[in-house]
């Protein structure tokens, strides 16, 4: 008997703290939701208030800023924006990138400049001495007619 009552006394104060921590999880895990909901919301705000429209493929727009984190520096930018021939959807690239990975926008914004600056964007992608990536050379091979 004095077993059992230790056993209890024992486990009392753990499962007190168990129901007690059941009620802050919630909680907890509701804000971080709340947060991805807001943060959501507002990056689709954006997107509407650039296109003039509400009606547009949101998950296509977060994956292609998924993808497009993966571009860290301006030269990777430049390749992308000279290889894609028109930088008229930089502006909702951009709003992708602030949203989804902010510290590339810096990298992204050079890039753009470096493209619109030059007479001709292909210069940046086709030139003999120009360093690209084997994938970024795979796509300049295409356009430039190695």
């Amino acid at each position: 008997m004095r077993a059992l009552v230790l056993a209890l006394a024992l486990l009392a104060p753990a499962l007190a703290g168990c129901s007690g921590g059941e009620a802050a999880t919630p909680a907890v895990s509701g804000n971080v939701v709340e947060e991805d909901a807001a943060e959501t919301a507002e990056w689709r705000s954006d997107v509407e208030e650039h296109l003039g429209t509400d009606v547009f493929d949101f998950l296509a727009l977060q994956q292609a800023a998924a993808l497009d984190c993966q571009r860290t520096d301006a030269s990777s930018w430049s390749v992308e924006l000279a290889l894609s021939g028109d930088v008229s959807t930089s502006a909702l690239t951009r709003i992708g990138l602030e949203h989804a990975c902010a510290d590339v926008v810096e990298a992204f914004d050079a890039g753009l400049a470096a493209v619109e600056r030059a007479a001709d964007p292909l210069d940046l992608v086709c030139g003999p001495d120009v360093r690209l990536s084997s994938e970024d050379r795979l796509k300049a091979d295409l356009v430039c007619g190695a």
